[in-house]
C-alpha cells in the first residue's frame, strides 16, 4: 500500500483557473520522487496538501488507508510528526548551534535526553560536522545550513521527507552536494519528495540514481 495516494485531485482558488485537474500521484516507501514545474503550477499547493495545511476534497488524498480530509485536529498533529519539510531558507533556529538544531526535533518529540544526545552524536559523526557543531546557525555557510536542515529532518526517522526547493538559494556546486546528500539518505532507506523547477539538477540525479519524476 502506498504511503501517499492522490486520486483525481481537482482544486482551484476562488476566481482563478484550476491548479489541479484530475491530478494523480503515488508515493511508495523508499521512493525518490521529483515533483517538477514552473512557478505557479501548484508545487507549493501540493506541499500544503501533503502537510494537511490545506484540506483536500474528500476521498482524494490518502495516507495509507486513511482519507486525510477526514482527520481530526489530533490526527493531523500525529500525521505531521511522521513528515518533515526541508525549505530553501533552511528554517534553522538562529540562537541554536548546529548540534542543537539537529537535536531540536528529538526534544519536541519528548525522546529521553540520553537517547537524544546519542542519536545526535551519531548524526554529527555521519555529517562530519565536528568542527562546526558548536557554531551558531547564522555563522554557517548556505551549504552547511542546508546540510544541517536535511539531517535534522532525518534524525526523527519520519515516514517521508519533503524537500521544498532545497537548492533554490545555493550555487550549482552546493546544489549538487545537497542532491548527493539526499541520494545517500534515500539509499539508506528514507523516502524523499523533492520539489524543484531545476531541470539540470534532475538530470544530474537521474544519471546517478533511480528516481520517479512527476510533472505539474
Amino acid at each position: 500500500m502506498p504511503l501517499i495516494d492522490v486520486q483525481n485531485l481537482t482544486w482551484w482558488y476562488e476566481k482563478k483557473k484550476p491548479i489541479f485537474q484530475g491530478f494523480n500521484f503515488t508515493l511508495e516507501e523508499k521512493d525518490f520522487c521529483f515533483v517538477m514545474g514552473k512557478s505557479g503550477v501548484g508545487k507549493t499547493t501540493l506541499v500544503k496538501f501533503l502537510m494537511r495545511q490545506l484540506v483536500p476534497p474528500r476521498r482524494t488524498i490518502f495516507h495509507g488507508k486513511d482519507d486525510i480530509s477526514r482527520y481530526s485536529a489530533r490526527e493531523v498533529q500525529s500525521y505531521r510528526r511522521d513528515i518533515w519539510v526541508v525549505f530553501q531558507d533552511f528554517k534553522l533556529v538562529d540562537r541554536k548551534t548546529a548540534e542543537q538544531n539537529l537535536r531540536y526535533p528529538l526534544e519536541i518529540s519528548d525522546l529521553p535526553g540520553r537517547e537524544a544526545k546519542e542519536r545526535t552524536w551519531l548524526m554529527i559523526q555521519r555529517l562530519w560536522l565536528h568542527s562546526q557543531r558548536t557554531h551558531l546557525a547564522p555563522t554557517l555557510s548556505g551549504w552547511e545550513k542546508q546540510r544541517v536542515a536535511i539531517w535534522r529532518a532525518l534524525i526523527n526517522e519520519p515516514e517521508f521527507i519533503i524537500a521544498d526547493e532545497p537548492t533554490g538559494n545555493l550555487d550549482r556546486e552546493s546544489s549538487t552536494m545537497i542532491a548527493d546528500l539526499l541520494i545517500e539518505s534515500n539509499v539508506i532507506g528514507n523516502t524523499i519528495v523533492f520539489i524543484t523547477h531545476d531541470q539540470e539538477l534532475v538530470k544530474y540525479v537521474q544519471a546517478k540514481h533511480t528516481v520517479k519524476v512527476v510533472e505539474l
